[in-house]
């Protein structure tokens, strides 16, 4: 990265300067130029710039980076870890997002000099994809990503990951154990022999010439084994060096090479920490315990004890289909044991991942035995299972707690199912309800549902398909616990994880990630219980119970009474009328509400909030046809006028419903939002207003035209040429 001036020395124009006549916070008076910095990799494009912060005696201050594309970890503003930080750092970067979002004439100047600047190092005019329209993007301070989430990313982009940013044209050949992840892949088990005496050769000199290069190697497997998708290619591959790492240190410790030893033990704790303890995937930790087995090492304690079973049965390579009774469970418990496992929210996911890769048919049978061990810890991970979007496993499970004496249920099943049998359809809430009788029959006492001390809640936007994400970080025991929720508009709660947060770095990863999604708020327990009541409904509609974290969601946060609800959007309007019309409001009054009407026309600026709100599909398209003329040509505002009339008002209700949690949302996130929440609710009304017509309303009109310019850049993509 080199300062835009010195790339350009002739070059005019400013640089954008914070000037203080007085302290302000902890900054001290004076000046404060955001000196710009772009890449001179030859072929790079990146789309980032870096702002150097110096004061007037040219004295740096902060480093700040930025990525113009406003998605990904890497996108910013935010300080570089690798770099010298003030302590007053983080208040220049507040400044540096302050202004990104109020001068949107310095964001349009950077895109120009970035475009010069590879104009200049490439030797052509810049061709890269368009900018987001300044206003379009809404900034806010985020923490700098760290190497986990940079290793994450490598894997899913093919960024470098060791270093501290992604490579500057993401698109040039990856460095470090990742290349050779890369290479291995291409190459494949059946290259030719020379081939794969090369690759060694350059493993050994990696290993050599980077002590941290096995670190890279246990992370890296971490990250490919919680990847969304399984890349089998590079997971091979790395599991392959994995085997030639073990095998070379070996042979270096036989042959007295100085640290030798040393290295083979910083090996074996990454994997220890990375792939075991951090929970990686099964059938990634299962192919690293029988390469470990294979390589007839002396383990360290904790990979011994996860290894115990010679041929890796500790670490859930039991095999059930010779496994009898007895057998299945005491080798579940030694699982447990090896991988320690302590929480049944755990046990019941390592249960489902192993029926998943058995035979389906013993399924019942082990169930069974599960729910009748003599172990009460067994009897709760079993008793978990009826929490399965799977509504076959559901009612199976179902049919089996009702059958089992009552006194075999828990304290803390009793409480489960009680908390949760409204998420139940029927009939799989009528033998629930059997089973709680049954338990308090037998004298069962139910077990206490404590409160948290405290949750922090963020939330972002609803998408266009009406879907929302929750993240919520809460206290739990000596530590804190991370739940994330992802809610889908008619399918009820399409995923639900809980992460055990040790440390306040976990908890800054987590408020990062949470942080990375598009327009993500703080928010309020309210709004969380309103929305899961919400995705709880839709799912019950649907027949579907919510997996079993969400039950450990509910307990984390105290939370005993969330059951399905449909709330009334005209309701929820007349509360937040009183509010509106409140003396002290500043968004009262007909003034107010023409205003709130006219800027919804512009919303899609915010392209984090609005950019995905459009309809696609038959029938955007038969509306668009139908007003073709003689030779194929259509006006737009006939167009526009057809789909709010069309399309739109027969999915009045649906928007409306959305508004209104826009208008919550807003409203939950306080100081935080970028649209007063008083200026959703007029628009909001403005659609429950059956007299008015959506062609009336500007915002109406704005998704109209979203959607009409899907079309275009669909047809255009399916028939290329054609001018629609």
């Amino acid at each position: 990265m080199k300062p835009y001036h010195q790339i350009f020395p002739d070059a005019a124009g400013s640089t954008m300067t914070l000037e203080l006549p007085a302290q302000s916070g902890r900054i001290p008076k004076g000046s404060y130029a955001f000196v710009e910095c772009y890449c001179t990799t030859p072929g790079c494009d990146c789309r980032r710039v870096a702002l150097l912060v110096l004061d007037q005696k040219q004295r740096q201050k902060a480093l700040i980076c930025l990525g113009f594309d406003g998605d990904g970890p890497f996108c910013g503003p935010y300080l570089d870890g690798s770099s010298y930080q003030v302590p007053y750092a983080d208040e220049l970067l507040d400044f540096c997002v302050h202004t990104l979002n109020s001068r949107t004439e310095w964001v349009e100047r950077m895109y120009r000099r970035y475009g010069e600047v590879r104009e200049l190092i490439d030797g052509v005019p810049y061709r890269g994809r368009p900018f987001p329209l300044p206003g379009d993007l809404f900034y806010r301070a985020m923490p700098a990503p760290d190497l986990e989430t940079m290793l994450t990313e490598s894997v899913r982009h093919g960024f470098t990951p060791g270093c501290p940013q992604p490579p500057c044209a993401g698109q040039g050949e990856p460095s470090g154990t990742m290349r050779l992840v890369e290479l291995y892949a291409r190459a494949g088990v059946s290259a030719p022999i020379a081939i794969l005496i090369s690759l060694q050769d350059e493993l050994h000199r990696h290993l050599l010439a980077d002590p941290l290069a096995v670190e890279e190697l246990a992370a890296l497997l971490a990250a490919l084994g919680r990847a969304a998708k399984a890349d089998h290619d590079r997971i091979s591959a790395a599991l392959r060096i994995l085997s030639l790492t073990l095998e070379f240190y070996q042979v270096e410790m036989a042959g007295g090479r100085p640290g030798a030893r040393q290295q083979l033990q910083r090996l074996q704790s990454a994997l220890a920490l990375r792939v075991y303890r951090e929970r990686s995937g099964m059938e990634l930790r299962l192919s690293v315990t029988d390469i470990l087995v294979r390589s007839r090492l002396n383990l360290i304690p904790e990979l011994q004890a996860i290894c115990q079973a010679g041929e890796g049965k500790a670490e859930g390579g039991l095999d059930l289909n010779a496994a009898s009774s007895e057998e299945f469970v005491s080798g579940v418990l030694r699982h447990f044991a090896s991988v320690g496992v302590t929480c049944p929210f755990a046990g019941a996911q390592e249960i489902l991942e192993l029926f998943a890769v058995n035979d389906p048919e013993l399924r019942p049978g082990l169930t069974w035995e599960l729910l009748t061990a003599d172990a009460p810890f067994l009897r709760e991970i079993a008793a978990l299972l009826i929490f399965n979007a799977d509504p076959e496993l559901s009612r199976e499970v179902a049919r089996m707690l009702v059958s089992v004496a009552g006194a075999t249920l828990t304290p803390n099943t009793l409480r489960r199912l009680i908390m949760a049998r409204n998420w139940f359809p029927e009939p799989a809430r009528s033998i629930v309800d059997q089973t709680i009788s049954n338990a308090r029959r037998a004298r069962v006492p139910c077990a206490h549902l404590e409160n948290p001390d405290e949750e922090t809640v963020y939330a972002s936007c609803l998408d266009g398909s009406g879907g929302q994400a929750f993240q919520v970080i809460v206290s739990d025991r000596a530590a804190y616990a991370g739940c994330t929720l992802l809610l889908q508009e008619g399918g009820g709660i399409a995923d639900c994880t809980v992460v055990r947060l040790e440390t306040r770095r976990d908890r800054e990863d987590f408020i990062r990630a949470a942080r990375s999604r598009r327009c993500c708020l703080t928010s309020t327990g309210e709004y969380l219980d309103l929305r899961l009541g919400m995705a709880i409904a839709a799912g019950t509609e649907a027949g579907r119970v919510p997996g079993h974290w969400l039950v450990r969601v509910a307990e984390l946060l105290g939370r005993g009474h969330w059951k399905g609800t449909h709330p009334d959007p005209a309701q929820t309007l007349r509360q937040l009328a009183e509010e509106v019309a409140a003396p002290d409001s500043p968004e009262e009054g007909a003034s107010a509400e023409l205003l709130a009407l006219e800027d919804s026309g512009r919303w899609h600026r915010y392209r984090a909030l609005f950019g995905s709100w459009k309809v696609e599909g038959s029938a955007v398209d038969r509306v668009v046809e139908a007003a073709r003329g003689a030779k194929g040509a259509v006006r737009t505002a006939t167009v526009l006028e057809q789909l709010c009339d069309q399309v739109l008002e027969q999915q009045r209700p649906v928007l409306l419903e959305r508004l209104v949690l826009e208008t919550l949302w807003l409203k939950a996130a306080a100081g935080e939002a970028p649209i007063p929440w008083q200026r959703m609710y007029h628009v909001a009304r403005a659609v429950a207003d059956q007299n008015i017509a959506l062609k009336e309303i500007p915002l109406a009109v704005s998704i109209a035209r979203q959607s009409f310019t899907a079309y275009r850049r669909h047809e255009q993509n399916v028939r290329p040429g054609s001018d629609s």
